[in-house]
């Protein structure tokens, strides 16, 4: 393999990575906004913050990640971040909850909190969209530097 075929090789793993996280996102929001319109049907759905239903603002900051993982540009960075931030944060205090023996969170057609699957994910998407920025910034690097 040449050096000029690893490079391109090299090239192409941030954006799979990228579209990785777009299918997260879709994933999620497959899963999230059903029981957010079954919330806006019964009101009892997902647990309430303040006046906002929790799966409100899951689905929001997940299509956040997803439209700054889609259209992949630096200046978008603070969006992707912008919902992982309070998704992380949700997951880890539903997660808690539930882990104290106080159930707050939707639960799967397994019985498994939600709040667990959304913590795995967002973690996984954080640490995605991390490595594929850094891989990125060292390609742009290296590429210049040649």
């Amino acid at each position: 393999m040449t050096n000029t075929t690893k490079s391109r090789t090299l090239d192409k793993v941030p954006r799979i990575l990228r579209f990785s996280l777009v299918a997260f996102s879709v994933y999620v929001l497959s899963g999230i906004i059903p029981i957010s319109i079954t919330h806006f049907h019964t009101g009892d759905a997902c647990p309430v913050i303040g006046p906002i239903p929790a799966c409100y603002i899951v689905s929001i900051c997940y299509a956040a990640m997803g439209i700054a993982s889609l259209l992949w540009t630096k200046p978008l960075n603070w969006l992707f971040f912008a919902g992982a931030t309070p998704v992380i944060l949700l997951a880890l205090a539903g997660t808690s909850m539930e882990l104290m023996g106080r159930p707050t969170c939707p639960v799967s057609d397994a019985g498994t909190p939600l709040c667990f699957y959304s913590l795995a994910v967002g973690i996984a998407m954080l640490a995605i969209f991390l490595v594929a920025s850094k891989m990125e910034q060292w390609l742009r690097r290296n590429r210049n530097g040649e």
